[in-house]
């Protein structure tokens, strides 16, 4: 039997559901801002900071998500095919003024989102990868007993102080190869001196990536200051920083990153009170982070969430009705393509914006009394095939203070491990499709955005100006054809991974993957995971006990009915527990 949850039908598991729909989509009108742009890298606009907003987990329901996704009132709308090689039904318009025409984004000077640092365990190394490097991501942060005074030293967890913590310190990110004999440094340990030891033979490197123990080294021959001298000892450090709860990467780690990247400001979107004073900050809600290495590559990731057409079919049952949601789009440009991004307008009230290289907001007006309802959406390339994904929602209250009808599900608790579970079932719904989609276009030459900016974009393999050939764009598909002409124009027609640049198969074990995609590296779902495997365990054993005691005190049929309900407590642990490993979807058995 499948470990599924393809029955969304109930109003509990819908609106829940619908939470993630929430987190996982959104929209805003972004100030403008230049990336890195050969041959130095461009200011961009100054990073909005994490909100402080406490609010509880939110859950929803497909009516409160259905004005991100509306289409417009309008009674005459195109919805045309168009010819294989047509261009965007509404020409894309020339740069902005004061671009310069020749500019491109450059993939390697620029930040990336990586990852929501509170979900991470910064006593643990964390491998992620970005553009086809591996990284190890941890924090520097001593582990200490107050009568340490903040100084930990390196010693086993059986010799820790009473009352030793860990201590905030700086997120990290470097190479995931020691330089020892490259072994992944992702296997190693935090030491509570606040150092990363590579756990193959040992050695020690501070959060600079200097190394600061070698254990075999002689003694005699001062070994360890003749390694620490030799530029090979060094971990391949990359500029990182937190705003706005995710950790930021900066593409590239050569000798100008760190320069170039303190020039260069965050491109986090900015919380509505950010941008205007005369919102009040408590009447902002933010929504918990969802993040997930999905199993289909940065570039299809875009093309889906600029794309609302698809939202009431591939989600139905939880963001609108493949039978009744499925109408006439008029989709028109509000920003043209430029190296910086573009924006779409989908109704009268929403907009989508595109900011290069993977920042989504869709914003939608609620009300005429200043209510706006925002998905803010991250992603960042990983390997061929993959991406990392972050998302969240942002609410504006009215003008009276109150939050409208439609929003109120917001303010309900619902713990942040059963929203990431919950979101995992609403971006499954068309995983499977942008899995295979992505993976078909490569194989069979139509398309691949998989490849180095010196490559030929025009090449056997599918070149960048060949998505419009292969494919049947029609009007509703003007937000992906922008994003496809942005590609081809101004980010060099291909994502320029690292290392091993080939198309991985399809495989529903990567698409379906909750725990090495999420779990593992999630200390909220990881703590759920444990503490339902001793329910389980903890139910079966009680059911057992009762069982064995049925002529007992209880009597036949109330130790019966206490077996069957300790029993029945354990299969739901049993259930929820598969479904944080593997969860599967068919829309075939979704009414």
């Amino acid at each position: 039997m499948q470990a599924s949850l393809n029955n969304p039908r109930t109003a509990a598991l819908a609106a829940a559901l619908a939470a993630f729909a929430a987190t996982s989509f959104g929209s805003l009108d972004t100030p403008g801002y230049a990336h890195a742009f050969a041959p130095k890298p461009a200011a961009v606009v100054v990073a909005g900071g994490a909100s402080k907003n406490k609010s509880p987990p939110p859950i929803a329901s497909p009516a409160v998500l259905s004005p991100l996704f509306s289409s417009s009132t309008a009674s005459s709308v195109e919805t045309r095919s168009a010819p294989g090689d047509m261009t965007p039904i509404e020409e894309v318009g020339p740069d902005d003024e004061g671009e310069v025409e020749n500019d491109k984004f450059d993939w390697f000077r620029c930040w990336h989102p990586l990852t929501p640092v509170e979900y991470l365990d910064p006593a643990k190394p964390h491998k992620f990868t970005l553009l086809g490097v591996d990284l190890v991501v941890w924090n520097d942060g001593h582990t200490a007993s107050p009568v340490e005074n903040g100084v930990g030293t390196f010693r086993s967890v059986k010799d820790r102080p009473k009352g030793a913590v860990k201590l905030p310190g700086i997120w990290r990110a470097f190479e995931d190869k020691c330089p020892h004999r490259k072994v992944p440094l992702s296997e190693g340990r935090v030491e509570d001196d606040g150092t990363l030891l590579c756990s193959y033979h040992a050695w020690r490197f501070d959060g600079e990536g200097e190394v600061v123990s070698v254990p075999q080294a002689l003694e005699e021959t001062d070994e360890l200051t003749k390694i620490k001298a030799n530029p090979k000892s060094k971990c391949g450090a990359f500029p990182a920083k937190v705003v706005g709860g995710l950790l930021w990467v900066w593409g590239d780690n050569g000798p100008d990153a760190v320069l170039e990247s303190e020039l260069t400001d965050v491109p986090m979107m900015k919380l509505p009170h950010e941008e205007d004073e005369t919102i009040d900050p408590k009447d902002v809600i933010t929504t918990p982070w969802n993040n997930r290495h999905l199993p289909y590559g940065h570039d299809y990731f875009i093309e889906n969430v600029v794309d609302p057409a698809h939202v009431p079919a591939s989600h139905h049952n939880i963001v609108g009705s493949r039978y009744t949601g499925t109408t006439p789009l008029r989709i028109t440009t509000e920003r043209p393509v430029t190296s910086r991004g573009f924006a779409i307008r989908t109704s009268k009230t929403a907009t989508s914006t595109f900011v290069a290289p993977g920042h989504v907001k869709l914003h939608s007006e609620v009300n005429d009394q200043g209510a706006t309802q925002t998905l803010e959406l991250y992603s960042s390339p990983s390997v061929p095939g993959f991406c990392n994904h972050m998302g969240r929602q942002v609410i504006v209250k009215s003008k009276d203070r109150t939050v409208p009808q439609m929003l109120k599900t917001f303010t309900l608790p619902i713990p942040v491990w059963v929203l990431h579970l919950l979101g995992n079932t609403f971006l499954n719904q068309d995983a499977l499709f942008l899995h295979e989609q992505e993976r078909t276009m490569d194989r069979d030459g139509l398309y691949s955005t998989v490849g180095g900016n010196g490559d030929d974009v025009e090449g056997a393999n599918g070149g960048a100006d060949r998505y419009n050939p292969n494919v049947l764009p029609i009007s509703a598909d003007k937000g992906v054809i922008m994003f496809r002409e942005w590609m081809r124009t101004k980010a060099g027609g291909k994502i320029p991974y690292r290392g091993n640049r080939s198309m991985p198969p399809v495989s529903k074990d990567d698409v379906f993957d909750i725990y090495n995609s999420h779990t593992k590296d999630c200390k909220y779902c990881n703590d759920a995971l444990r503490r339902l495997k001793k329910v389980r365990k903890a139910s079966f054993i009680a059911a057992a006990v009762v069982g064995v005691l049925r002529p007992g005190k209880l009597g036949v049929v109330g130790s019966t009915v206490l077996a069957g309900a300790l029993g029945g407590v354990g299969l739901v642990a049993n259930k929820v527990v598969k479904l944080l490993h593997k969860m599967e979807f068919s829309h075939a058995e979704n009414d």
